[in-house]
């Protein structure tokens, strides 16, 4: 296990297991050195796919590295006595179910407050802790939709297509609950005030379409796939190339210069007259051009240029690219390769305190970094309280 030195070092979370945006903010807070203590249940938070074999399940389960695991049974009142003792030592406690199950295991912010009123309070959920769908089953796509952020992935009037649970599990809830998390833990250190902060993802991805509604505002962001951020311009959209795909992103006239420089276009006029009927030409003459060659031509033609054009690389290519293997964009652990902590820090850098394999196993005598005895931890395991 790696020595915590990342610049939240001093922080103390009780984390709730689940699936989604709370074990990945936890997993993010305790990479940058945040002390992170997962409770789980007795026998384990349900598998996905039963069918998978368990060691591999544990080495993937990248996103509850860094931190141990208890299982604990909060249904019992030892386990509820063990969870308040965490929360009497803590900054902050997440939790990702949904409206009102905390308060049934006994657990709910009213009780939490009370034995440690500067506690940061944290809650994740879809569609938030009130409000006519608060008790509703979703998901990511779900949330996204109610928000407005799905319809900005249509084109030409068809329906938008599903897209992996990025804008709305992981950022419009993980980052927002990251955030929500740090800044109510300030402001306890300063007023010595805790809260309960409501990191929904409806509210998290509205706001992250905020530079477009904006756009939106002043008449210059239509519909979907028809705006300069969104595929509708020749200068910033995806191309097919002749064994994948490359993205163009030169949107600016003076990288746009070094993109038509390099493709032998800056003398034809219809990429520099501007006019939107000209557009459908200048794509389908980039189109031509790009599926001519493969990935790595391109990559070579405007390496070390301002032309922006960047081959549309997979996961595992990615992890495996020169470009990032030199910044150390990923690491491989336990055989699979992961993206390392971030953003980085000059002085005091982010690390992967605990494999995921090894974070993924019971470790009830993690509870003795958080006050309890050996002689308690003992006890807890011998009536069934904790699982070993």
């Amino acid at each position: 296990m790696t020595d915590r030195n990342g610049p939240l070092r001093g922080i103390r979370i009780v984390e709730m297991t689940g699936i989604g945006p709370v074990p990945y903010a936890a997993m993010l807070l305790a990479d940058l050195g945040a002390e992170v203590i997962r409770i789980d249940r007795p026998g384990g938070y349900p598998a996905l796919d039963p069918s998978l074999d368990f060691a591999a399940m544990e080495a993937a389960s990248v996103f509850y590295r860094s931190r141990p695991m208890v299982k604990l049974d909060m249904k019992s009142e030892a386990g509820r006595e063990t969870m308040m003792r965490l929360v009497e030592g803590a900054d902050a406690l997440i939790e990702g179910y949904r409206p009102g199950a905390m308060e049934r295991l006994g657990l709910g912010p009213d009780r939490a407050l009370a034995v440690n009123p500067r506690l940061a309070y944290v809650r994740v959920t879809g569609w938030g802790q009130e409000g006519p769908m608060a008790r509703m089953a979703g998901h990511d796509l779900n949330y996204i939709a109610l928000s407005g952020a799905l319809s900005l992935f249509g084109r030409d009037g068809a329906p938008p297509v599903g897209v992996p649970p990025l804008v709305g599990d992981m950022a419009g809830g993980a980052l927002f609950a990251v955030i929500g998390l740090l800044s109510a833990v300030l402001s306890a250190r300063a007023s010595g005030q805790g809260q309960v902060v409501d990191a929904n993802i409806v509210d998290g991805t509205a706001s992250l379409y905020t530079l477009l509604t904006a756009l939106g505002a002043m008449g210059a962001h239509g519909a979907p796939g028809t705006n300069p951020l969104d595929g509708g311009r020749h200068y910033y959209r995806t191309y097919a190339c002749a064994d994948g795909h490359v993205a163009v992103g030169a949107i600016e006239p003076a990288f746009r210069k070094v993109l038509l420089e390099r493709l032998g276009l800056l003398d034809d006029p219809r990429f520099s007259s501007g006019a939107p009927e000209d557009d459908a030409y200048c794509t389908h003459r980039l189109a031509e051009i790009l599926a001519t060659e493969p990935r790595a031509h391109w990559d070579a033609l405007f390496a070390d240029s301002d032309g922006c054009v960047t081959g549309v690389l997979s996961p595992d290519e990615a992890a495996g690219d020169p470009r990032n293997t030199a910044r150390g964009v990923f690491s491989e652990i336990d055989g699979v390769a992961q993206a390392a902590p971030a953003p980085r820090f000059s002085a005091t850098p982010g690390a992967v305190s605990l494999p995921a394999r090894e974070a993924s196993r019971a470790a009830p005598d993690a509870l003795e970094g958080w006050g309890f005895s050996g002689k308690e931890v003992a006890s807890l395991v011998d009536t069934g309280v904790l699982e070993r």
